[in-house]
């Protein structure tokens, strides 16, 4: 009865032995590569076992071979009739499969590529599995350009799965449930002018996304990264990079921090500031041009504004580009600094000569004698003492109507004239010929009145002017 029982046991085991030994299509086997040749790699699965991986299965998108000989690899029998025929691809990508099924039951965030863009939405690779996002689940707002995601690398969550047939991801998601995490954390961990280290996410064109750590993001505008101007962020950062920052901002409602790099640096312009005054000449260099004027760099981290205006004293620009180009050596006068806008004014040494104040030492009244310097529609206009310039109105100019005062007055024609308003807070005088002659004639009289014997026997003023008159 016992060796009965011995017999039948040894039987069932050697059956469950051999079932075990026997593969079919569609299992997923691991085993060791044995062998490797020009065009495939064999397997040793165990139990006497023996399968084939065709090579190119085996190398990565240049060619190179991702396996050597003892290597433990999975693999899918795709054939067994004859010679088991097994796929590495397949294998990874069930282990792809099953790892998003899990990933969608816990809703564990994946990481995934966008290979490609849709009317619907984006293409995303996880793991060499094909997964789809919705245009809307991409990012918070509208994405103006979805073809610019395309070779970007982002986490996502699995919110349809299906079996693998059907995997639908989203990464606006994930963003909403951190920002929340966000808020329930930002108040008590972080306050303005904590200084921290980050790393960097995520570059765009306005600035960088900083990770701070449990669940927080932040950002650093491009005007924050540093003192010197920064065209875009790339310049100074790239993704994955620790930095120092300083937090300035914190709006716990939509989950955001403002960092700043550059306030952790020595401040190159209040030094600046401190330093120089209102017209010091200077020597730049011209950074940037734009049509209001021309930014010159008068110090690393220093640039000041050359208005277009501010360029030629003696005639009317454009553009900056007319008379200067980037990368020029330029002399500037400092005509303002803002400490408060942080901004500096420049004009060139020509400019600010010619808007020196004008200090005017004629009175009113006075009698000038100057030659033309240009003749306009509305009057003449001579040099009443150098740089000082005064205006004879056409009706004072003591001509006929109409007459031409280009022809009868050419530059550098000699004219007297008496001075009949001054403003000297606007540097302007006012001038006239015909007050010149009444003048004349008033301190003519009074020469006349004093060789009268006595002021009782003048007589009233119309005998007086009549007998000055019969002496002319």
């Amino acid at each position: 009865m016992t060796n009965s029982n011995t017999s039948e046991n040894q039987s069932k085991d050697l059956q469950t032995s051999f079932s075990a030994r026997v593969h079919r299509k569609g299992d997923i086997v691991t085993g060791s590569i044995v062998k490797i040749t020009d065009s495939v790699a064999f397997l040793d699965y165990g139990a006497r076992s023996e399968g084939y991986i065709r090579l190119t299965e085996l190398k990565d998108q240049a060619g190179q071979l991702l396996v050597r000989k003892g290597d433990t690899v999975n693999a899918v029998i795709v054939s067994a009739q004859g010679a088991v025929e097994l796929s590495y691809k397949a294998a990874q990508a069930n282990q792809a499969l099953a790892k998003l099924g899990t990933s969608w039951k816990s809703q564990t965030p994946v990481q995934g590529k966008i290979t490609g863009v849709n009317k619907g939405g984006y293409e995303v690779r996880i793991d060499g599995a094909r997964a789809f996002c919705p245009a809307s689940q991409l990012a918070f707002g509208f994405i103006d350009e979805p073809a610019r995601e395309v070779g970007k690398t982002y986490e996502f969550l699995v919110t349809e799965f299906d079996g693998g047939k059907s995997i639908v991801v989203s990464r606006k998601l994930l963003l909403e449930n951190r920002k929340k995490e966000a808020q329930s954390v930002m108040g008590e961990r972080l306050k303005v002018g904590d200084r921290l280290q980050g790393k960097v996410t995520e570059i765009r064109d306005f600035g960088a996304f900083v990770d701070l750590g449990d669940s927080i993001e932040g950002m650093v505008h491009v005007s924050e990264i540093s003192h010197q101007r920064v065209n875009h962020p790339n310049e100074k950062l790239s993704v994955g990079e620790a930095i120092d920052i300083e937090v300035i901002r914190i709006d716990i409602n939509k989950a955001q921090v403002a960092l700043s790099m550059r306030r952790l640096e020595a401040d190159p312009w209040a030094d600046f500031a401190n330093e120089n005054e209102s017209g010091k000449a200077l020597s730049g260099l011209v950074s940037s041009l734009e049509t209001f004027g021309a930014f010159v760099t008068l110090a690393p981290g220093v640039e000041g504004l050359l208005h277009v205006s501010a360029i030629s004293a003696e005639k009317r620009l454009n553009h900056p580009s007319d008379v200067l180009q980037a990368g020029q050596d330029v002399d500037v006068v400092i005509e303002k600094i803002d400490r408060d806008r942080r901004r500096i004014s420049l004009v060139t040494p020509e400019v600010a000569e010619k808007r020196k104040p004008v200090v005017i030492t004629v009175k009113q009244g006075q009698i000038i004698k100057g030659p033309v310097v240009r003749v306009e529609r509305f009057g003449v206009f001579i040099e009443v003492e150098p740089n000082v310039q005064g205006v004879i109105p056409n009706a004072e100019m003591n001509t006929q109507r109409g007459a031409d005062h280009r022809r009868l007055f050419p530059i550098g024609t000699e004219l007297e004239a008496k001075i009949v308003e001054l403003d000297q807070k606007r540097g302007r005088i006012r001038l006239s010929r015909r007050a010149l002659e009444e003048h004349d004639e008033q301190e003519a009289l009074a020469e006349y009145a004093k060789t009268q014997e006595s002021p009782n026997s003048l007589g009233s003023f119309g005998d007086l002017l009549k007998d000055f008159l019969k002496t002319e």
